[in-house]
């Protein structure tokens, strides 16, 4: 039985069906009309949810930088997608660059200071929600700030944050808490996790669903399953010569842990591989990235059975070359991106 177009109902929000936009920095801005015509025609593309890239958090503090995003947020709405935010915070605070533990160039930042960083996301979440997304994203993944402190690989604190998992949750859960008080019950928090970080004595997936538990006993509404500690991390950014549905076995063991909706990610490509994922119960929603780059219209074409004309990815990365290199992304398989118009 099909399930990649069905619906799916969390709280108030309708998603028109299964698929989900995952978030892929473009490096074209967002408060732009080439940014808006981008993410327009994914949503005219038929996907159900639209996960706008990592954008940091102190952009948000202000109150009309956000509200600048509401032509973006309306332009998916009107082609009948929703729109969540995904927030980011580096590893810089006050112009010093600080981390959980002592490394390198880095201090360890200090209680109060990870107090300020709890509402900064408070306030970016408030913002967000004011300019009318569907809900946030916490970039709790890829070894960035956030990722840091659940990772035993860069957090050694001696305190309440740092020690065995559940204290290595801490700051997590106070993040879903603090934005779940300040933007109501009904506004959607989801939460983009490395389930393992694939380095020796890293993350287990064994204690990121427990991780997912807490969470979800914390009041997040979605996790969003990826793994890999960084942008050259083979596991954030599968090769060609990676499996389908790369994470949905990792989905899949935090889903046998929480009840609330899953997604899977990693070099979803085709109809079928996106099906076994939700047929077999190993996640909620499935994501896809490049390929959505390749084809917006993956979507469409797969509802109405037209996958001989999808454009497909061929994981060649040239567009994760061009985002980590600071250009706007690109891809040999579609040269309109970037040059979507209305």
């Amino acid at each position: 039985m099909s399930r990649l177009f069905d619906p799916l109902r969390i709280k108030d929000t309708e998603l028109r069906n299964r698929t989900v936009f995952a978030p892929v920095v473009t490096n074209f801005g967002l408060r732009n009309n080439q940014a808006i015509q981008y993410f327009a025609e994914r949503a005219r593309g038929g996907v159900g949810l639209i996960i706008v890239h990592g954008t940091p958090v102190d952009l948000l503090l202000r109150a009309n930088w956000a509200q600048s995003l509401s032509p973006l947020v309306m332009a998916i709405h009107e082609q009948g997608a929703k729109v969540a935010l995904q927030l980011w915070h580096g590893n810089e605070l006050n112009g010093q660059a600080v981390a959980p533990s002592v490394r390198e160039s880095y201090r360890q930042i200090t209680r109060e200071e990870i107090r300020t960083v709890v509402e900064k996301f408070v306030t970016a979440a408030r913002h967000c929600q004011e300019a009318g997304f569907d809900g946030v994203e916490v970039h709790g993944a890829h070894g960035y700030f956030i990722h840091q402190f659940f990772s035993p690989l860069t957090n050694q604190r001696s305190d309440e944050y740092g020690g065995n998992a559940e204290k290595r949750m801490l700051l997590g859960m106070e993040l879903v808490v603090a934005m779940r008080e300040a933007v109501g019950e009904r506004f959607l928090l989801l939460y983009r996790h490395s389930a393992v970080d694939g380095v020796p004595g890293g993350i287990s997936v064994e204690e990121s669903a427990r991780f997912a538990q807490a969470l979800e006993n914390h009041w997040l509404d979605v996790i969003d399953v990826s793994a890999g500690m960084g942008r050259t991390d083979e596991l954030s950014i599968p090769p060609a010569s990676a499996p389908e549905g790369t994470h949905a076995e990792l989905a899949a063991k935090i889903k046998a842990k929480v009840t609330i909706p899953v997604i899977a990610v990693g070099k979803v490509q085709t109809r079928a591989g996106a099906e076994k994922i939700l047929q077999e119960g190993k996640a909620d929603l499935v994501a896809l990235g490049r390929q959505l780059l390749a084809d917006p219209y993956w979507p469409e074409k797969m509802q109405e059975g037209r996958e001989d004309e999808v454009l497909s990815c061929t994981y060649c990365n040239f567009c994760a070359q061009e985002m980590h290199a600071g250009r706007p992304i690109a891809c040999p398989q579609n040269p309109n991106l970037g040059q979507e118009k209305k």
